[in-house]
């Protein structure tokens, strides 16, 4: 099993993010629907904070109770980017028999939607059997590990990091997490090392807008991007990977701008949600009460 993780916390302390609790909530559910066309079959994991779960209890309840997400509730006492770094949580997951819970485990962010084009690197990633997954895709990414754009082999991680569980994870070294964009240092300074060291490198890594060459042995990207980003790549790019999707899917390639775009189209996205109502049923009833 695959899954597919996010971060969504904060109800007590809007005013601290650029977007409202209620906005983050939209995204998983736009998520959801995403997921379903370009992620069939991967389990959405939300991972949230006690106080957001008794305000919103009656949909988050729903969505675990229908097997729609698998919910992680974590204490309200947390560093901010110490709940950022949760998504890495189903990392660690396990089964009753010790196995790993998931063979792939993607960190995403709530305000970003999935799309094919997107769902095409991770098949690559996949495909190359690396321990982790890296993107970037617009001149804002500046840093080899964007926390929303990244992926992990839980197995070949925990080899890796000679980590066993989420604790010893944020011990690889202890920061001060409450400052912000604390958790994307972590991750450039500390667990980048472990997979990009030139020679005995383990990453699959799409640069297609931002931050450049690394060298590394599996770097990838294409000029797809700046020709024309509604159509996704070009016939006949290296990037443009076979997949087991309908046609549809490529529709969601028009929905943002860039792969981890914050926001999204919105005419666009309600079009190709109107599209696809039948797929979505499950989510109408709770969305119509709140």
């Amino acid at each position: 099993m695959k899954a597919i993780a996010y971060s969504l916390f904060g109800y007590n302390n809007r005013s601290e993010s650029c977007f409202d609790f209620d906005s983050y909530l939209t995204g998983l559910m736009l998520n959801i629907r995403m997921n379903r066309l370009v992620y069939p079959g991967w389990e959405v994991v939300v991972e949230t904070d006690r106080n957001s779960y008794s305000a919103y209890s009656n949909i988050f309840d729903y969505l675990r109770d229908k097997g729609i997400i698998k919910l992680e509730i974590n204490p309200s006492d947390y560093q901010l980017c110490q709940a950022m770094l949760w998504r890495v949580k189903p990392v660690y997951h396990k089964k009753t028999n010790g196995d790993f819970m998931y063979t792939h485990v993607l960190c995403r962010d709530l305000d970003g939607l999935s799309t094919y084009r997107e769902a095409q690197a991770v098949k690559m990633w996949i495909d190359h059997d690396k321990t982790m997954h890296a993107m970037t895709d617009s001149t804002s990414h500046d840093v080899y590990l964007m926390g929303g754009m990244i992926g992990f082999n839980p197995g070949h991680f925990s080899g890796r990091s000679n980590t066993k569980d989420f604790n010893e994870f944020l011990n690889l070294k202890r920061m001060d997490f409450s400052a912000k964009g604390s958790d994307q240092t972590f991750l450039n300074q500390v667990v980048y090392p472990l997979v990009g060291e030139k020679g005995h490198d383990s990453i699959t890594q799409h640069y297609f807008k931002g931050i450049g060459q690394t060298w590394l042995s599996d770097w990838h990207t294409c000029l797809c991007w700046h020709d024309d980003w509604r159509r996704g790549h070009k016939p006949g790019c290296v990037l443009d990977v076979a997949m087991d999707l309908p046609e549809y899917a490529k529709e969601t390639d028009c929905i943002v701008e860039h792969i981890g775009s914050a926001g999204w189209n919105q005419q666009q996205t309600m079009r190709l949600i109107k599209k696809h109502e039948d797929k979505f049923q499950d989510l109408l009833m709770i969305e119509k009460q709140y």
